[in-house]
């Protein structure tokens, strides 16, 4: 983690070593005690400032306009990030300080302080299911990252994952010698079947990847996996499931409903940007700079 004033820590997501194994630039947002994503904008030697996947975390009590200006200063010619439903800002802070703030999607927790802690009934099932096939265990990701990457890449097809998503191995092997990051594993007839990669903050542990072959799919051993890690981290106050795929709060989505099912708690992650240069910006943008999608020079 990276060291802050008063000897505190950031949490993994906000650390400059986190945005670096992405294999991008990276740049130090010190106001908003976090780091972002520097991408190239294809054909210009000009860049724009990403959010990490999968949530930015502000620290305490940021800043978010000095940190805007620093952007600005860094000759950025746009910022684009989902903040984290838990920690940032509220909303009205968020939309007085970025010129888009929307809702963005859903996210599901299991919130400890929240109330009882239930699954949905036919998620009870799953999980027995589960228990009858599969048995769930901590696993080294280092001694493990061909298979992760393996597995990982059935989640990449089934999902169609593309973009920032679709890592490249050196984000895995930085991932793997990060002590935030813990690897639970289901294995089916002695083999692993599936792994979910948790990333711990202090009493929040954010559910981060998930991968799995088709015997993991035929054995609902994610099912279990989930209800593993509640147990595996009984200690922490809040087990953040994230929310559904893709682009689009639809809560249609079978990922919406499989974490739904878990939850207690729903909160609202909100999309933010700005435009740090209006004149390259519209250059880039052209007829398209109108559109909802932002910035819209990236749109796809």
């Amino acid at each position: 983690m990276d060291r802050l004033e008063g000897s505190l820590t950031r949490p993994l997501y906000a650390t400059v070593a986190y945005a670096a194994a992405f294999g991008f630039g990276a740049i130090d947002v010190e106001e908003w005690q976090t780091a972002l994503l520097t991408r190239p904008i294809p054909q210009k030697n000009w860049f724009d400032a990403l959010g990490c996947y999968p949530l930015v975390v502000f620290g305490q009590s940021p800043d978010l306009k000095a940190g805007l200006e620093r952007l600005c200063q860094a000759n950025l010619v746009s910022v684009a990030l989902v903040a984290d439903p838990v920690t940032s800002p509220s909303p009205e802070a968020l939309a007085d300080a970025f010129t888009i703030c929307r809702p963005f999607k859903t996210h599901y927790l299991i919130d400890r302080e929240a109330g009882p802690v239930r699954f949905a009934k036919n998620h009870r099932w799953s999980i027995r299911k589960s228990l009858k096939h599969c048995s769930f265990e901590p696993v080294d990701l280092r001694e493990n990252l061909d298979l992760w990457q393996k597995l990982y890449g059935h989640t990449v097809s089934r999902h169609r994952v593309t973009g920032i998503q679709d890592f490249a191995p050196s984000y895995f092997r930085a991932l793997a010698g990060m002590p935030e990051v813990t690897a639970l594993a289901a294995r089916h007839q002695g083999e692993i079947v599936a792994i979910i990669l948790w990333v711990r903050s202090g009493d929040i542990v954010y559910a981060h990847l998930e991968g799995g072959s088709p015997d993991a799919l035929r054995t609902q051993a994610t099912y279990g996996l989930i209800a593993a890690a509640n147990d595996h981290f009984a200690d922490c106050r809040i087990i953040h499931l994230g929310g559904a795929a893709g682009l689009d709060a639809d809560a249609g989505d079978g990922l919406a409903y499989f974490k739904s099912g878990f939850a207690n708690r729903h909160v609202t992650a909100y999309f933010c940007g700005s435009c740090l240069d209006v004149g390259r910006y519209l250059a880039l943008a052209g007829d398209q700079a109108q559109t909802s999608f932002f910035p819209a020079y990236r749109q796809p």
